[in-house]
């Protein structure tokens, strides 16, 4: 999906993957991340929030969860972290990165919330009064107040699947005495996840339901005396998206595929943030239909649409070759190519394409100066 625009906008990453992994330097199964190019789209969406009295969080999942990466994101302009669930938490406090919100998409376990709160997250999402309870409790016995937000959710919203979950939102009227009895957290803000979806058709990006889902909730919540200051709104959130979700109503932003230009919208436009990551991996076989390329990195909503092939940054444009999909019952042992220019075992293979590196079994190698043409390692997290 990515593979092209890539090529245009950031091939020193492409011709690095190559030398990396010809000279030996990663093993395939790599992704490799350009932190300069990250760094400078950290730089103009904090610009951006700024300008826009905006808040972001940003996400590590997608580029695998990593502390080193985390601290360098802050480094450059957005401070705190948002944690799906509890081992991201875990792995980016132990690095040092501060939690900004943590539970939106897994709801941490009910004996896990006294270290989440030990980890000193800005705001905690809970999805239930049980839950609500089981964060005030462990505050309390912390001795202080934790501020959460609640997910809320309606039947017309748009939710992806797995990820069901919330306070519906004809239910937050009779839970707000409940909530209110809760010594330990105070409720100051409301989400949903996706605030965003591609129009394919138009090239653009609309609102769903959701927003107006959360700002009901918002009403409902102020008019019981809650003071509501934190208006949470993710899915593709750029440089692009922060002015129109601030128009909205939305207050905080949780940039991911963003930080390496790979949100929908950056497939069909030209925005501020540049590609900065590939997968690198290696032609394991071939038979009389297939090139296998050695997998552990693909993922099934990536829109793989193939890979350049070659065993030389400078030629390495020279041979694409098209992806084949697979059925259902597919392990991620290999990656097919469809086969077209001859091709050697052993050559390394190139994609983009949007990805969740932290269900995957992927390598990740964190590289600077691609652009100065000596792309140096910096960390290599190893993975399995």
């Amino acid at each position: 999906m990515f593979l092209s625009l890539t090529k245009k906008r950031n091939p020193e990453l492409i011709k690095a993957g190559v030398h990396l992994h010809q000279s030996g330097l990663i093993p395939p199964n790599t992704y490799v991340l350009d932190l300069d190019t990250i760094a400078k789209n950290v730089r103009s969406m904090a610009k951006a929030a700024k300008e826009n009295d905006f808040v972001l969080y940003f996400m590590s999942k997608q580029l695998g969860r990593i502390g080193e990466l985390g601290n360098w994101i802050a480094e450059h302009g957005i401070e705190k972290a948002v944690a799906v669930e509890f081992e991201e938490a875990f792995r980016l406090h132990q690095s040092g990165v501060k939690i900004g919100n943590v539970g939106h998409l897994v709801q941490p376990g009910k004996h896990q919330w006294g270290e989440i709160l030990g980890f000193e997250p800005e705001v905690v999402t809970v999805f239930s009064i049980e839950r609500a309870r089981q964060v005030s409790e462990a505050a309390m016995r912390l001795g202080k107040k934790q501020d959460v937000i609640l997910r809320v959710i309606h039947p017309s919203d748009t939710i992806y699947p797995g990820q069901w979950g919330g306070f519906q939102l004809e239910e937050i009227q009779s839970a707000i005495p409940e909530l209110k009895k809760l010594e330990g957290i105070e409720v100051m803000g409301v989400t949903s996840f996706p605030l965003l979806l591609m129009d394919k058709e138009r090239e653009e990006l609309r609102f769903t339901e959701n927003l107006k889902t959360i700002l009901s909730a918002k009403e409902i919540l102020e008019a019981s005396g809650f003071q509501i200051r934190q208006v949470n709104g993710p899915s593709a959130t750029s440089t692009a998206t922060i002015p129109m979700l601030k128009k909205a109503g939305i207050t905080h932003g949780e940039p991911g595929h963003a930080l390496t230009g790979t949100t929908p919208l950056h497939g069909v436009r030209s925005l501020p943030e540049d590609p900065a990551i590939i997968y690198v991996s290696e032609i394991s076989h071939v038979d009389k239909e297939n090139v296998y390329v050695i997998g552990g990195g693909f993922y099934e909503r990536g829109n793989m649409t193939g890979a350049y092939v070659g065993s030389s940054p400078r030629h390495i444009f020279d041979t694409f070759l098209k992806g084949k999909s697979h059925n259902s019952q597919y392990i991620d042992y290999y990656g097919r190519l469809e086969k077209g220019s001859p091709v050697s075992i052993g050559d390394t293979a190139i994609y983009a394409f949007r990805t969740q590196v932290f269900v995957t079994r992927a390598n990740v190698a964190l590289v600077r100066g691609l652009q100065d043409g000596v792309p140096e390692i910096v960390h290599f997290e190893r993975r399995g």
